[in-house]
């Protein structure tokens, strides 16, 4: 069969949006792999599904037979699929966890403790390759929850607000920030910069460095937290983070935490998953646990 159910949804996306670059940011893609998609989907098919106007993407008579299979389609598996969860939790279950961009996890056995005393059958998973597209991932269940920033407007998508944290600064003692009040854009100016990929759209550079017109000496992206927070201990570089995502080393004092601007920088992070699982009773008691015992007061607690 050619067709499937991500072409399904790029045609849908493309068809809502009228762009491809809207329809990526929907999708939580790329735009060259939406325009890929969409290309070799007209290909294989031999049919063009979209006139390119100059007001937008406006779906052929062939699109808009295949738009009209695709949201028969995509509703009768997420049918489908909100029945085969609601019956597996009649047995030994699985919840798929991740968070958005930080893979670590120390906060998670204090969650698993109290957690499996009362839900023994239920098997808690971390799936820390879905940390940078997890809204994707949650779409493709891959995952079945999100700890995430910022609200994606994603139909089907529900966000519950867990907690707030502070993205700071860390540094290693000694260094020459570390005992700053707080930085600004021209302190990274002639830094060495350690993150995550998809720097560009952090909290970093869309608040504080990009609308200075500030860039670091130098920048190396690593995917795994734990990678980027050894680097800053050995005094290869700096980096930002939310508190929470390295309070141990805070707490022992490997690391120092430096406020970013004078007013400081606290997202509210929240829990997403698919609409169908917010009135979930397994689900509602692991965010009642991930507020309680991953992040707790310290670090601001629901709301705050």
């Amino acid at each position: 069969m050619i067709l499937e159910v991500r072409h399904l949804r790029v045609i849908e996306a493309i068809a809502a949006e009228g762009r491809v670059s809207k329809a990526a940011r929907r999708l939580h893609l790329t735009q060259p792999a939406v325009s890929h998609a969409l290309r070799s989907l007209e290909n294989r098919l031999g049919v063009r599904l979209f006139a390119r106007l100059r007001q937008g993407m406006v779906p052929t008579a062939d699109g808009e037979r295949l738009l009209h299979t695709a949201a028969s389609v995509l509703d009768q598996l997420e049918r489908a699929e909100r029945e085969l969860h609601s019956i597996s939790r009649e047995g030994v279950d699985v919840l798929r966890i991740t968070t958005q961009c930080y893979s670590s996890y120390h906060w998670l056995p204090g969650v698993l403790k109290l957690f499996q005393r009362d839900f023994p059958q239920v098997e808690l998973q971390i799936v820390p390759a879905a940390s940078r597209r997890p809204i994707e991932a949650l779409l493709d269940d891959q995952i079945d929850l999100a700890v995430i920033t910022g609200d994606p407007g994603q139909p089907g998508v529900a966000l519950e607000a867990l907690f707030s944290d502070e993205m700071v600064a860390i540094v290693p003692p000694g260094h020459e920030l570390a005992e700053r009040h707080h930085l600004e854009a021209a302190d990274f100016a002639d830094q060495h910069l350690v993150t995550h990929p998809d720097s560009s759209t952090s909290f970093l550079f869309t608040q504080v460095l990009t609308p200075a017109r500030i860039s670091p000496r130098r920048v190396s992206e690593f995917p795994l937290s734990e990678a980027v927070v050894e680097t800053v201990k050995a005094g290869l570089g700096i980096s930002v983070m939310p508190r929470w995502a390295v309070a141990p080393d805070l707490a022992s004092g490997a690391l120092k935490a430096v406020r970013l601007t004078a007013a400081g920088i606290r997202p509210t992070w929240s829990a997403a998953m698919l609409e169908h699982l917010i009135t979930d009773r397994v689900v509602r008691e692991l965010l009642y646990h991930l507020r309680c015992c991953a992040f707790g007061p310290a670090h601001g607690g629901a709301g705050t």
